[in-house]
């Protein structure tokens, strides 16, 4: 039997099921202990991938610091090379489906802690709102935000049909134990 490394053990507690890569695309690099996950514009072309090392530094502590020692480190193609602009990616296209209504949140973990109720969410990894409200109107749906709490959530919020702040005593989406999103989503519904 072959003894998982600390990067399959990691996604596993964050809950994502690493056999079931329709429902979690994801690529684990298992010598360099650190994952890929895919990131698409709203017509589906791939434009990268946020690469994930749960050792690394993340915040301002990461700023200069080279990117295999940051925990996130997007690679994005460029919409304009000449003037530095970046397409606008997103995790969990694949999610998206005829009900009429999705979830954004910001981050990746945020969005599989959703997937796995099997709700339809797109991760921004971002909070300008900006170029992300002309994204959201060509979808049609009904735009919930759940949004971090914290300064930088209150920024994405101004994005959503519904706007609503991850609940106390958690920062994200993602730190919430299941059965509490479980429960805060019906909620929402209602």
């Amino acid at each position: 039997m072959r003894l998982k490394q600390y990067i399959e053990t990691h996604l596993e507690a964050r809950d994502i099921d690493l056999k079931d890569q329709k429902k979690y695309p994801i690529y684990v690099d298992k010598e360099e202990d650190v994952a890929y996950f895919p990131l698409f514009n709203l017509s589906g072309k791939f434009l990268g991938y946020q690469r994930y090392n749960p050792k690394g530094a993340k915040g301002t502590a990461s700023a200069k610091l080279p990117y295999r020692d940051k925990k996130y480190h997007p690679i994005i193609s460029k919409e304009d090379s000449k003037k530095n602009i970046y397409a606008l990616a997103v995790y969990g296209l694949h999610t998206l489906d005829k009900r009429n209504y999705v979830f954004v949140v910001e981050g990746i973990f945020d969005a599989v802690k959703l997937i796995k109720l099997g709700e339809p969410v797109i991760a921004v990894l971002s909070n300008d709102p900006k170029p992300l409200k002309n994204f959201f109107f060509i979808l049609q749906k009904k735009v919930i935000v759940i949004a971090d709490n914290d300064k930088a959530g209150k920024k994405l919020k101004k994005i959503g049909n519904i706007s609503l702040t991850t609940p106390d005593p958690y920062k994200d989406v993602g730190e919430m134990p299941v059965k509490e999103l479980k429960d805060f989503i019906k909620g929402i519904k209602r």
